[in-house]
C-alpha cells in the first residue's frame, strides 16, 4: 500500500531509516514541498542533494532549519549563508518577523542594524541574550535607535547590562534617568563623579540621594 505524505514524514522524523532510504523517498517525492523540507533535515540526507534543495525553501523554513541541531551542522550554516542573502530582498514586516524567532547565531548578524522596528523585534526573541545586548552596546557605530528600542523592553534593567550602560558615553540622558532608582548606591556614586555625566543626571542623582535621607 502506497504511504501517505504524514506517514513517509514521520519515517523520516522518527523512523529508522539509511542513506540509501532517504534517496528513494527523494526520488520518488521530488515535487512534494514538505517532504523535501524534511529530508533535508535529515542529518543521513546526502549534503549533495540537501544543498539543490535549500535555495527551494520559504525563508521561516530556512530559520527552522538553522535552528534544528538534529540536521547536519553544514547544511544548517548553508541555510545561514543563504537566508543572509535572500534577507536584503524581504520585505520589512517579513524581516520583523523572522527576526522575532531567529536563532542567536542569525541575530548575531545584526549587531550594526540600525532600524528601531527590527530593533525591537529583535529584544523581543526569545533567543536574545545579554551576550547579544552587550555587543550592541559596545559597537562602534551610531547607537540611537537600539537604545530607544531597549528603553522599551526589560533588558537595561539585568545587573551586566546595567553596568555596561553607565559606562557608555553614548547612553541617552532620558535612559539614565530611567535607571537611575534601580542602581545601586555604589553605582549612582561612580555615575555622579564621572566626568563625562550630564549635570541633569547629576542633579536628579542628587535629588534621590536627598529623598532616601541621610540614614540610607
Amino acid at each position: 500500500m502506497k504511504k501517505t505524505e504524514i506517514e513517509i514524514i514521520r519515517q523520516i522524523r522518527f523512523g529508522s531509516v539509511k542513506e540509501k532510504d532517504l534517496i528513494d523517498i527523494f526520488d520518488n517525492q521530488q515535487n512534494n514541498y514538505r517532504i523535501r523540507f524534511h529530508l533535508v533535515q535529515h542529518p543521513k540526507f546526502p549534503v549533495k542533494i540537501a544543498l539543490n534543495i535549500i535555495h527551494q525553501l520559504f525563508t521561516m523554513d530556512m530559520i527552522r532549519l538553522i535552528k534544528n541541531r538534529r540536521a547536519n551542522p553544514f547544511i544548517r550554516k548553508k541555510a545561514e549563508t543563504e537566508f543572509l542573502t535572500r534577507y536584503q530582498r524581504l520585505a520589512l514586516g517579513e524581516k520583523i518577523s523572522i527576526l522575532k524567532t531567529a536563532p542567536a547565531q542569525v541575530l548575531n548578524h545584526f549587531i550594526e542594524e540600525n532600524d528601531y522596528r527590527i530593533l525591537k523585534g529583535i529584544l523581543k526573541n526569545q533567543e536574545c541574550t545579554e551576550e547579544l545586548i552587550l555587543k550592541f552596546i559596545n559597537r562602534k557605530t551610531q547607537k540611537s535607535e537600539f537604545y530607544r528600542a531597549l528603553q522599551l523592553s526589560d533588558w537595561y534593567k539585568r545587573p551586566a547590562i546595567i553596568e555596561a550602560i553607565i559606562r557608555d558615553q553614548e547612553a541617552p540622558i532620558k535612559l539614565i534617568l530611567d535607571m537611575i532608582p534601580i542602581l545601586k548606591t555604589a553605582q549612582l556614586k561612580r555615575l555622579y563623579h564621572n566626568e563625562n555625566t550630564h549635570e541633569i543626571v547629576k542633579e536628579i542623582i542628587m535629588k534621590h540621594f536627598s529623598n532616601k535621607g541621610p540614614d540610607q
